[in-house]
């Protein structure tokens, strides 16, 4: 028979002088892991769609997505906002928008962008 030990379950240390030294749980419930390997997820799909738009976009429009949905620093902002950032009127920031949009959705690896930008929306 094998000894099989649970992941989850909370084991009693002992000390060299025999005594219980207290309780540890296997995972530790390590919530910082958790959130690093989430980290470095979104930090790799981010990196994916940051190369995507790059490949289906010209700059001013890549641009326009970076300020947007925040990819350069994690701050979205709001078409006014994009639009007096990039030097050009709201109604054409909310063009190049809707045109940034369709053709990322059109585009070869359309299925991981629309992931991370439901993910940040």
């Amino acid at each position: 028979a094998k000894n099989v030990l649970s992941l989850d379950y909370q084991y009693e240390t002992q000390g060299r002088s025999g005594g219980a030294e207290g309780k540890f749980e296997a995972l530790n419930n390590d919530k910082n892991l958790m959130d690093d390997v989430d980290l470095v997820e979104r930090l790799h799909v981010r990196a994916d769609v940051i190369a995507a738009i790059v490949r289906n976009l010209d700059p001013r429009e890549a641009r326009l997505i970076r300020l947007r949905y925040g990819l350069n620093d994690g701050r979205t902002r709001s078409i006014k906002d994009c639009a007096e950032a990039m030097g050009i009127s709201q109604s054409l920031a909310q063009q190049l928008a809707a045109g940034c949009l369709k053709k990322l959705r059109e585009a070869d690896d359309a299925e991981s962008l629309q992931e991370y930008l439901l993910s940040v929306a």
